[in-house]
This record gives structure tokens, sequence and C-alpha cells, in this order.
């Protein structure tokens, strides 16, 4: 982009974001937030876009890009030359899934609540503050929900978000807040002002427990129930499922079979192994 004085310069190696400091190393800090940002994205991103966005400079981005591209990180539509995140990524999803202490110690239990209640059961936690689903059971019923392993949803909406919203510490709620209402709702982001966000999430802290209709997805509800927090970790147990079949004396029925499930899931957590 052109400016008064002449063409707007690109950022260079020198200036870029993330420069050495804190016993990290720049080219690897720059080549993870060139992946993060692929992934996140819900459309193909180009070099120049990600550089701008990055502030890393255009030859960095695009040495960085191919390295990712030769080991199938990062993979490039021959046409437009804009790269999505690359089946490799599968790979490390699923050593994630295999070597994770929650996922072992709530495989077993989620798929019995998943069988007891007839929904589809998801373990959740908060990842670059957005609710992702490290584990999930589908309903063996013709309709249902599925929220999807890996998939990041906004906190501000859903049964689940909210739980964890309530399981954080106080100064990372207010923080989370802040930037959601700065930042404006979209569609399925959840809406309100700061206090009202606020007070739902109080609410759901004063109750341990959150249901959700039609937040996420028309027609959907969810219940969800904390599990608990190791280290930095904080997850959720929930299910969802159509609105025919999860009414509110439903799901108030089934808060207590929940609860007693993610109590035997936090047991087995914090378990040494």
């Amino acid at each position: 982009m052109a400016t008064a004085n002449g063409p707007e310069p690109e950022p260079s190696d020198d200036a870029d974001r993330g420069a050495r400091g804190g016993g990290t190393v720049q080219i690897v800090d720059h080549a993870l937030l060139v992946l993060k940002a692929i992934a996140d994205a819900d459309r193909p991103r180009g070099v120049r876009e990600l550089s701008r966005d990055l502030l890393i400079s255009k030859s960095s981005t695009q040495r960085i890009l191919a390295s990712l591209e030769r080991v199938g990180l990062a993979v490039a539509d021959e046409s437009t030359r804009k790269y999505v995140i690359g089946p490799a990524a599968l790979t490390l999803a699923w050593k994630h899934a295999a070597n994770s202490d929650l996922v072992g110690a709530a495989a077993e239990v989620t798929a019995r609540i998943a069988a007891v209640t007839g929904e589809t059961a998801c373990v959740s936690t908060v990842v670059d503050d957005r609710r992702v689903t490290v584990h999930e059971v589908e309903s063996s019923q013709p309709l249902r929900l599925i929220t999807g392993v890996g998939r990041p949803y906004s906190l501000f909406a859903g049964a689940t978000g909210r739980m964890l919203l309530a399981m954080l510490p106080e100064e990372r709620l207010e923080h989370l807040v802040r930037a959601h209402t700065a930042a404006g709702s979209g569609p399925g982001d959840g809406g309100g002002d700061a206090v009202t966000l606020t007070r739902r999430v109080e609410e759901t802290r004063a109750r341990g427990y959150a249901f959700s209709r039609g937040e996420w997805v028309n027609g959907g509800c969810g219940v969800a129930v904390p599990i608990g927090t190791q280290g930095t970790v904080s997850a959720a147990l929930s299910i969802y499922g159509p609105e025919a079949r999860l009414t509110d004396d439903r799901m108030t029925e089934l808060v207590p079979v929940l609860r007693s499930a993610a109590a035997q899931i936090s047991l087995r957590w914090h378990q040494p192994g």
C-alpha cells in the first residue's frame, strides 16, 4: 500500500513480531504463528496477507510456508497459491488425543454417557480463548448433533462455553469478556454487553451446570457440567441433542447423571499415570 512518502515497507526480519526474548527462537515462533493462522482461518490464506497480519516479512513467510508444505502441514492451491492446513496436522491431532491424560480418563465414561442419554457426549477445554472438543462420542440416533473434535467455537455461546468460562480465574474471565464485547458478536458467537455476559457466567458458576437452547445451532440443546482443572487446563463434560428430545425437564433430569460421570473422569484424570 502506498503512503505519502512512497510505498509502505513490508516488515523486516529484524522488526518481525516475536523477536528474540523470553528464551524462544524467533524463526520457530514465526513458523508456529503462520501454522496457527492457516489452521484457524475459515478460508485459504495467501503469503501477502499472512505477512501483513502477522507482521512477518514476506520473504520469511514464504520460506516458512514452503517448509510447512514440504512436511505436509500446509497445502497450497496450485492456481491461487493460497494455503490451508495440511493432512499431517491430522496425525498431530491424533497423537494428542491418543496420549492425552484427559482423553484417556474420559473415553470410557463419555461412551457410557452417550449410551445412557442417547445423545452426543463431549469433553471440551479452552484453547486460545475458544471452546474446543477434545473427545466426542456421537449419538446413535439418526437425528443428532456433532461438535467435531478440534473445531473451535466461541466460549460465549452454548452450555459448554459458559461452563468453561465459569471455571476460569476472575482476571482471565474479565479479559475475555472485554475482548469479546470489543470485537462484537457474530452468528453463533453469543450476544450481550459485558455486564450481561458476566452475569450469565456467575449464574452458571452458582448453579454448577449450564443449559443452552438454540445458541450455536438452531434447534440444538445442550447440558454441561465441570470436570475440573489440572494445571492450566479446565475441562467440561456435556451432551448435545435436538430440542425435541432435550426438553427442559429432560436436561434437568440428566444433570445428576452428568455430574456423577464428571466426578469419575476427574478422579481418573488426577490420578498419576
